[in-house]
């Protein structure tokens, strides 16, 4: 490991162990920045010992490697608090950009330490309750209806308008936020779901990737099976603490309605609901309509967008709108080349120089100022769904408490 390590001029290797409880003792005098542990040792494995260290010494950063590819290595990885996987054999520009990418994303500003020792008091960046922005989750009951190309172009319309708008890749498995926006995905979603509890604005921003726009991204994990690590519960702390970060908060979920998809359902402002001119996405649009108002979902919060229209198409818009009995909020223009050249290219249409005049790109700004519209509710609007004091009322059962009856 230390012949990996020899040529690089910022990373100094401090000291070596030789089974998992030496490493412990070590990791406690050296207070290192980055731990690289070995899953398989002599007595206590890597396992035991990341989580005795990510007690003792919080700051560290552990690195867990294994010749070992199953998912439940990795699982049990992430839970014992290693901030990174690697497989044996590696090479030494996958370890260095581990060691880059894991000590990117320490805890600076509010070491978990503090809070290990149990200080009185109030944790940096955890004040009281301030004005939070909306959630606004992109969501179609039918896979492949270009919500990541939407939510994409939405969130950057509305940065470019000065709204302060975050981005975050809910589709955990196969998410294409980094792709469609040429980033190279060095944090994601998967290093806050331990420090939930810990969040203040400092550590969101080092785990978020700023892009051109000014728009921030929280990214997907970067394997598929690292989206078990992230549960509902995971999705909702860290929503309730980001919204009150930005003014605008877009989710891109995934078709299928797991837990975590349902989470961010519920607490959107608003849920976009994207639809197209064929009969299949019709049908399943239908479905999932029924499925809300069985359940006495809040109507109010849908948005119906046609996506990819086109008036060639058999099924015109107003014939979307007739058979979902559902008025059609936003039409945008079918153009497939322009947005898969703008994919791959990593710009989205939205910040190109097509400008306004595009009907495509008008069509994102449109729907970025009907969004504005719907959200700029008054303070007594929001009041009158109160009791006559003002509090709120009590808040039903979740939509996937009644989904799933919990």
């Amino acid at each position: 490991m230390r012949k990996l390590l020899q040529f690089e001029r910022d990373v100094e290797v401090v000291a070596q162990a030789g089974d998992g409880d030496q490493a412990i003792e070590v990791a406690k005098q050296q207070q290192p920045d980055v731990i690289l542990m070995d899953i398989n040792m002599p007595g206590r494995d890597g396992i035991s010992a990341s989580q005795a260290i990510t007690r003792a010494v919080p700051v560290a950063q552990i690195i867990i490697m294994s010749v070992q590819s199953e998912a439940d290595y990795l699982r049990r990885a992430m839970l014992a608090g290693a901030r990174d996987f690697l497989m044996k054999p590696f090479s030494a520009d996958e370890l260095m950009a581990a060691i880059r990418r894991v000590y990117d994303t320490r805890p600076t500003m509010m070491p978990m330490s503090s809070m290990a020792v149990g200080q009185a008091g109030t944790a940096a960046g955890a004040k009281s309750p301030v004005a939070q922005g909306n959630i606004i989750a992109v969501y179609s009951p039918k896979g492949g209806s270009g919500c990541t190309t939407l939510a994409i172009n939405l969130a950057v319309a509305l940065a470019s308008k000065g709204h302060k708008t975050a981005l975050i890749d809910a589709s955990l498995q196969f998410g294409d936020v980094a792709v469609t926006l040429n980033m190279r995905p060095t944090t994601s979603i998967v290093d806050l779901i331990d420090r939930v509890n810990e969040l203040d604005s400092d550590l969101v921003t080092s785990v978020m990737i700023e892009h051109d726009s000014g728009l921030r991204v929280l990214l997907a994990p970067p394997r598929p099976e690292m989206a078990e690590l992230v549960t509902a519960e995971h999705i909702d702390a860290l929503l309730k603490r980001i919204v009150q970060l930005f003014d605008y908060v877009i989710v891109d979920t995934q078709s299928a309605l797991n837990d975590v998809t349902l989470d961010v359902l519920d607490v959107a402002d608003r849920i976009l609901l994207v639809t197209q001119q064929s009969l299949s996405s019709l049908t399943n649009t239908r479905r999932f309509f029924d499925l809300i108002d069985e359940l006495n979902y809040d109507p109010s919060k849908m948005m119906l967008v046609v996506n990819r229209s086109s008036d060639k198409l058999g099924i015109s818009v107003k014939d979307v709108g007739d058979a979902l009995k559902r008025p059609v909020m936003v039409v945008v223009p079918s153009e497939e080349l322009a947005v898969t050249n703008a994919a791959d290219r990593g710009q989205p249409l939205a910040s190109s120089s097509r400008g306004r005049r595009d009907p495509l790109v008008n069509a994102f700004f449109k729907l970025a100022e009907t969004l504005e519209k719907e959200l700029s509710k008054t303070e007594d609007d929001v009041i009158a769904v109160g009791n006559k004091n003002g509090s709120p009322s009590t808040k039903k059962k979740s939509f996937f408490a009644r989904l799933f009856g919990r």
